[in-house]
């Protein structure tokens, strides 16, 4: 596209330049047929060239206190499956040993404990992770929107979905209730591949609170590399001192 609307600008500075030289002739004007095509490919440079495919690197913070021992057993908790999921796959790369949470389902209708929906407490979650031997809760929560957009990264309009995401993790000792790691990503474009987005933006939000990348809207390209979603290099440990603002606590929902 820049091809188009490098040959739309040099239409019009021809143009611009044939009437200007000539100035004992009355002004030339471009013809019509020029003018509308340079006009439709300016418009479609500037205003209309984009795609949704890609996810750039997102905004992030994060902390951490201390970060778990290998072959920590833990549970990852939210409503959005694919967070769950990619949480999950981050941390077994990590030397974590996740528990699935159909077994934290299962102890939680064993001792009659309701774990559904929103009406759930995160202590209840807390006590029964406890019971399944895991030390550490990590509680996700994802808020997603989307709506049609059009792309016209081809050249023609063409109707999208596309979305925007948020992704917040904390990790929760069983306990002591203490809050032993944060981090959070938010996406800074649209993107229309919401798996990948998501695996993205869990990536992002788990190196920063590892302290794997700095938080902000820089990382290196190859903490999350595009078309994986998951780390693929150990990286450095950055030993930084969070500020305050930073220990929020987002109450997970399980139909977030």
């Amino acid at each position: 596209m820049r091809a188009l609307y490098q040959h739309a600008a040099f239409l019009l500075k021809s143009q611009f330049m044939a009437s200007s030289q000539q100035h004992s002739l009355p002004p030339k004007s471009m013809h019509p047929a020029n003018l509308l095509i340079s006009l439709v490919l300016l418009l479609l440079t500037m205003t209309g060239c984009h795609g949704y495919v890609l996810l750039e690197t997102p905004t992030t913070d994060g902390f951490h206190s201390k970060l778990p021992a290998p072959y920590t057993r833990a549970v990852v908790w939210g409503g959005r499956a694919d967070t769950v999921q990619s949480a999950s796959t981050w941390l077994l790369k990590k030397g974590l040993l996740v528990v699935d949470q159909t077994k934290v389902l299962q102890a939680a209708a064993d001792q009659k404990v309701s774990l559904s929906g929103y009406q759930y407490l995160e202590t209840d979650v807390l006590r029964m992770a406890k019971l399944v031997g895991a030390r550490l809760v990590v509680f996700s929560n994802a808020e997603v929107g989307s709506w049609e957009a059009l792309d016209w990264s081809g050249g023609f309009p063409r109707s999208q979905r596309v979305h925007s995401a948020t992704i917040a993790l904390r990790a929760v000792d069983v306990n002591t209730g203490e809050i032993e790691w944060s981090g959070k990503a938010q996406s800074t474009e649209r993107f229309s591949n919401i798996e990948e987005g998501i695996s993205l933006l869990t990536c992002h939000a788990l190196a920063t609170a590892w302290g794997m990348r700095n938080p902000g809207s820089v990382a290196p390209e190859n903490i999350c590399p595009p078309g994986s979603g998951l780390m693929t290099t150990e990286g450095s440990r950055h030993q930084t001192t969070p500020a305050a603002s930073t220990r929020e606590i987002l109450t997970p929902s399980m139909n977030n």
